[in-house]
């Protein structure tokens, strides 16, 4: 992981807003909630980093993208039983994990 890269940008506002989350819906009483939004968000953020040694190893970029797809529903459904909720909050949370990495995308773009 390269400091300052797109990936590593992602992975640490994705660990801030994660704690922000956790804390702000452990506080509104709904913890499981938040807990399963925090834990999709960091699995979210390592998709970048996923998707960066697939590219260096030149796979294919649609078996892999399936294999990612699926590999994301089970860890998602795995951390909802962990947690003891439900799968939605989680998918959620690798979803805003995508729409962060795009934001920091964009802004390294724009700064360019």
């Amino acid at each position: 992981m390269r400091p300052g890269s797109i990936q590593a940008e992602t992975l640490g506002a994705s660990l801030l807003l994660a704690a922000a989350v956790i804390l702000s819906a452990g506080l509104a009483g709904k913890g499981t909630l938040g807990a399963g939004v925090g834990v999709g968000l960091v699995l979210g953020s390592f998709n970048g980093f996923i998707i960066k040694a697939l590219l260096d190893r030149r796979a294919p970029m649609l078996p892999t993208s399936i294999l990612r797809l699926a590999m994301y529903s089970l860890i998602a459904l795995l951390a909802a039983r962990i947690l003891g909720g439900s799968v939605w909050p989680v998918v959620i949370g690798i979803g805003i994990a995508q729409l962060v990495q795009v934001g920091v995308g964009v802004r390294r773009g724009l700064r360019a």
